[in-house]
């Protein structure tokens, strides 16, 4: 945190190089998120990415140091996919895990198989965007219920409930599969 703080004070000092560490230090999440959000559509989601951090960069002179800037980048990223999502039609596609695994960090490589992965981003797409969008967050991203809450800008208890009601809902789609998945190999 504190050297978010220093990287945003060299960059409204007109720093490019804190830029650069700022977009390598956080771009992989971003995209990510993204990612989990456009329903594996990764082209999609590096247009995503890049229009996030184009806001961010309009928009750093009036970041107040109020949170964790983490928390700052996560919540125009889910306010621009939440926009996205109210204009246009997301095509789901299949989700290729392939493409991700090179930016995702060793421990979420080691997490899950590809083919477990893609049951889990179609179990993912079934959720409506408030419960996916937290659950992704919460999950993926390790972030804490209040953060969840702030960034997308609902109380706590909404947040907990999405999160609730997003596992229950992952929890009754993966069950089916797997109950799917035995009767196939038979």
């Amino acid at each position: 945190m504190f050297e978010d703080y220093i990287l945003i004070q060299k960059i409204k000092n007109g720093d490019q190089n804190a830029w650069e560490r700022v977009i390598e230090k956080y771009y992989h999440s971003i995209y990510f998120y993204c990612v989990r959000r456009c329903y594996g559509n990764v082209q999609l989601a590096a247009d995503l990415t890049q229009d996030i951090f184009l806001k961010v960069i309009e928009n750093i002179k009036n970041y107040r140091f109020t949170g964790k800037f983490y928390n700052y980048l996560f919540t125009i990223a889910v306010h621009h996919c939440n926009n996205y999502y109210k204009k246009k039609e997301i095509e789901k596609v299949e989700f290729n895990e392939s493409v991700l695994s090179s930016h995702e960090s060793d421990g979420m490589r080691n997490l899950v198989v590809n083919e477990e992965n893609k049951v889990i981003q179609h179990a993912l797409n079934q959720l409506s965007n408030p419960q996916r969008e937290a659950i992704i967050l919460r999950y993926y991203h390790d972030l804490k219920v209040k953060d969840i809450a702030k960034i997308t800008g609902v109380g706590v208890p909404t947040a907990q409930s999405r999160i609730h009601q997003g596992l229950v809902k992952l929890s009754k789609f993966l069950d089916k599969e797997a109950f799917t998945y035995d009767e196939k190999s038979y």
